[in-house]
């Protein structure tokens, strides 16, 4: 070994370098950097944050930090009061620090402030970017053109079970399940912090392997505030959502600053109850719109049955005009028929006996015996045609009297005469004891009175 070679301790080393760097930074200076691990300790108070600076996904620099207890209460609280959530991994912060150094621990920056509009900044970036590529890879609006059921009777729900917005959606639903068949099945996640989207995204998919169960998937998160909403513009569960093949409702508890998973899902109903009130609202408007249905039915119903009990009575009314109408046409036709026939006879008697008289001066050389034989050929022919007159007139006559005993048959005051009776309930004929029910008054029209009975037992329907 050399006598002439220094040789320096570790430690004596570590005290030279933290010496230079003492000397050297003297000031505190911003930085910017992204959270690799937050290394919180609750027990203690204090954190211990791994920052890197990356390039795409290759880490440039690594370096460790301290925040004592006191000043990261202050800060996260700060931090909170101005972005919504806490200091978290993966975050992009912009701090002022100290740098030190020291023998067994090394190097590391003492972080006394984080700027959390800085923070903001980045977050809006990253959103707009996260909305453009969803857009560009045309799946922003696809989850909004899925069609609604008619009918939500079957709901997956995300969320926790012990959440009061969970509570509150549950206890719309129970309310109307006496009335409306419905029922959910709960698939329990973490709503916020950077352990939602990795929570959220598996339940998605589970219940995209059982999609055929469900009508539509709601996300509901009660409580909070605004806390830890920054998960709902991860690009991985904003695109999951988006490209779910049920329709996605949110209902994550706040109304302002609309995340990417609300733009995205089918529809943003701001808080469980609404997401419940929605469910409902389907149900009624469908009841509503059965009822109306219903109103319309019996309405066209109630006139076609007026229409055809109008065209009943007016058949009734022509079928007990209609014989005597005939009766009276045929006789009508009789009459003007038997005046032909007289008429056309007298004007052949004439024509005969004026034939005659000129045969009588034509002939006046004839001996009488002629005379006498075409007198009695003439007197017979007019025998003929009034005996065929009269034959006529009896067989009209007779077809007459038929058709006024026939008439006389079909009168309804002769058929309740035989015995027969009429039996109407409200006014209408009954001709089927389907049409009554126990307990209804019918009325019996006899040939002379009627009589009102009340239907004692269920009549037998064929």
């Amino acid at each position: 070994m050399e006598e002439s070679r220094k040789i320096f301790t570790l430690l004596e080393l570590g005290k030279s370098l933290r010496s230079v760097i003492e000397k050297t930074y003297t000031a505190t200076y911003w930085i910017k950097a992204e959270i690799a691990k937050l290394n919180f300790y609750p027990r203690s108070g204090h954190c211990y944050p791994e920052l890197v600076d990356k390039s795409g996904n290759v880490i440039q620099a690594q370096m460790r930090s301290t925040i004592w207890a006191a000043d990261f209460k202050r800060i996260n609280q700060e931090f909170i009061n101005a972005t919504g959530e806490g200091l978290r991994e993966g975050m992009s912060i912009l701090f002022r620090a100290s740098v030190g150094y020291h023998p067994v621990y090394g190097l590391s920056l003492q972080i006394w402030e984080v700027e959390p509009s800085f923070t903001l900044g980045e977050m809006a970036l990253e959103k707009s970017k996260n909305i453009d590529r969803l857009k560009k890879e045309e799946v922003f609006d696809r989850n909004k053109s899925l069609e609604m059921p008619l009918l939500v009777k079957r709901v997956a729900v995300i969320s926790v079970e012990t959440s009061k917005g969970y509570h509150d959606f549950l206890q719309i639903m129970e309310n109307q399940a006496k009335k409306y068949d419905w029922w959910h099945f709960l698939f329990p996640s973490v709503l916020q912090g950077d352990k939602a989207v990795e929570g959220i995204i598996s339940q998605l998919r589970i219940i995209r392997k059982a999609i055929n169960r469900f009508d539509m998937v709601a996300i509901i998160r009660g409580g909070g505030g605004d806390i830890g909403l920054n998960c709902y513009d991860d690009y991985k569960l904003a695109r999951e959502i988006a490209t779910f093949p049920l329709p996605v409702i949110t209902g994550i508890g706040h109304a302002t600053n609309e995340t990417i998973a609300e733009m995205v899902a089918w529809s943003n109903k701001i808080t469980p109850t609404d997401v419940a009130y929605f469910i409902v609202d389907k149900f009624r408007g469908f009841e509503q719109r059965v009822a109306k249905a219903a109103s319309v039915v019996l309405s066209r119903a109630k006139s076609y049955l007026a229409f055809q009990d109008q065209k009943l009575n007016h058949l009734r009314s022509s079928v007990i005009r209609l014989p005597g109408y005939s009766i009276a046409g045929e006789k009508s036709r009789l009459q003007s028929l038997s005046s032909t026939i007289v008429s056309q006879v007298r004007a052949l008697q004439q024509k005969e006996k004026d034939l005659l008289d000129g045969l009588s001066r034509s002939l006046s050389l004839v001996a009488p015996k002629t005379l006498f034989y075409q007198d009695c050929l003439l007197q017979n022919q007019v025998s003929l045609l009034s005996g065929a007159v009269a034959q006529f007139r009896v067989k009209n006559n007779n077809r007459l009297k038929g058709l006024e005993r026939a008439v006389e048959l079909l009168d309804p005051l002769r058929v309740l005469k035989r015995g027969y009776s009429i039996t109407t309930y409200n006014g209408k004929s009954i001709n089927n004891a389907g049409q009554l029910k126990k307990g209804d008054t019918i009325t019996t029209r006899l040939f002379k009175g009627s009589i009102e009975s009340t239907v004692s037992k269920e009549p037998e329907k064929e």
